[in-house]
């Protein structure tokens, strides 16, 4: 067989065709994520002109998580970009074009596995600031993520008597909060799918929060088709699930 890459056209995942000498398709084999990470993915270039004429005179950032869908489009060397967690040892990601990073996570995680190796970068000088939970001395690039004065922006959902202040599910609700409260007009998403259950099921709720506060604070936010995030349809309109299963009830007959 004659094999190439190409797009599924259900998920948008790369897979691997196998092809018979006439040209014809005969099977597809799945990539795995970790491969996919060393495969181009080029931004297309219509996007490209739509994104940066809809951010041109505004205070933007972007936000990237390690998803290969939309990841490597990011706009490095034009706006903030921030980084987080292991994406230095992504091989899409232009970590010289970094403007901040993220790492939020208890100190025991990020030194137990030294994924790419991580805890070694940490140890050296950055660049640019690395958020955390409290300033480490052998980490000379970190400083203490200022989670008390964005929770006192926290004001106005309240349950019982107190304030609901706890509203960070993954790392990217302590950056799109950070940006809110750093005053951009604009934040735009790359590399974040929030697909299937599991770890991410629990990360949407929060996400959504976050979303929305920025919507009503006039901010602007860019989110890849590839987003799990506020693609449900309408409610009555479109569908109807049943409440407790969320099972989708169709008419009967």
């Amino acid at each position: 067989f004659l094999m190439g890459i190409s797009t599924c056209p259900m998920c948008g995942c790369p897979v691997r065709i196998a092809r018979r000498e006439d040209g014809s398709a005969d099977h597809y084999e799945h990539i795995e994520q970790d491969e996919r990470h060393h495969l181009p993915n080029p931004i297309p270039p219509v996007l490209e002109d739509f994104l940066r004429a809809s951010r041109a005179g505004k205070k933007t950032v972007a936000v990237v998580g390690a998803d290969w869908a939309s990841g490597p489009w990011a706009p490095f060397g034009e706006i903030e970009v921030w980084g987080m967690n292991q994406l230095h040892g992504y091989p899409w990601f232009k970590t010289e074009d970094a403007t901040r990073w993220l790492q939020i996570h208890p100190k025991w995680i990020f030194t137990q596995d030294n994924v790419h190796g991580h805890w070694d970068w940490l140890q050296k000088d950055h660049p640019f600031p690395i958020y955390m939970e409290m300033v480490y001395d052998d980490i000379p690039s970190c400083v203490k993520y200022p989670l008390r004065e964005i929770q006192n922006d926290l004001k106005n959902i309240v349950r019982g008597e107190l304030p609901v202040k706890k509203i960070f599910s993954s790392s990217f609700n302590y950056q799109i909060s950070l940006a809110l409260h750093e005053g951009f007009e604009r934040i735009e998403i790359y590399g974040v799918s929030l697909l299937g259950g599991g770890e991410y099921a629990y990360q949407r709720e929060a996400m959504a929060y976050w979303l929305g506060k920025a919507d009503g604070m006039g901010v602007e936010i860019w989110l890849p088709d590839s987003c799990a995030l506020l693609v449900e349809p309408l409610y009555g309109y479109e569908a109807v699930r049943k409440g407790d299963t969320g099972e989708l009830l169709t008419e009967s007959n």
